[in-house]
């Protein structure tokens, strides 16, 4: 049986991360404009509350990728990096919502976030500095947003 040489499978695998990541990135922009007609929207504190567990399961997984040297240059990190790219730009719109004074310590958190990893797709981005961001800064940051969603109303609607 014929072998696929392993930069035919790299490739691969970067196309199905690609069409993972853009698919995902399509439902969730169909699913917000979908809904624009009805001029309402509806947004709840758990669904805030599910993006910090998704964005801390993402890091998760990036963070092990990283650590591994086998998998260092796996397309994967580029997917999982959009994920939480993704997900902050996601969580940023949802908070917009709620009223200024309840989140108002939050925006500067999720704007520095939000400029961290709009920078995904930059090959130096997965650099050293990515893993100590992981271990560091990320996890105190959405502690912190976490915190702050908990106190927020259970749901809001403009």
């Amino acid at each position: 049986m014929a072998q696929l040489s392993p930069n035919l499978l790299h490739f691969a695998a970067a196309t199905a991360a690609a069409t993972l990541t853009t698919s995902r990135k399509l439902m969730r922009n169909y699913a917000y404009y979908r809904n624009q007609h009805s001029k309402t929207e509806t947004i709840f504190r758990d669904d805030l509350l599910v993006l910090c567990h998704k964005i801390r399961m993402d890091a998760f997984g990036l963070h092990n990728l990283l650590l591994d040297e086998e998998n260092r240059e796996s397309p994967f990190l580029v997917a999982l990096a959009g994920n939480i790219n993704d997900s902050f730009e996601e969580m940023h719109r949802k908070i917009l919502f709620f009223d200024a004074a309840d989140i108002e310590t939050m925006i500067p958190v999720i704007d520095a976030q939000r400029r961290f990893w709009n920078q995904y797709t930059n090959e130096n981005f997965y650099q050293d500095h990515l893993a100590t961001f992981l271990e560091n800064t990320l996890p105190d940051d959405i502690k912190q947003l976490n915190d702050i969603i908990e106190t927020l109303p259970k749901q809001t609607t403009l």
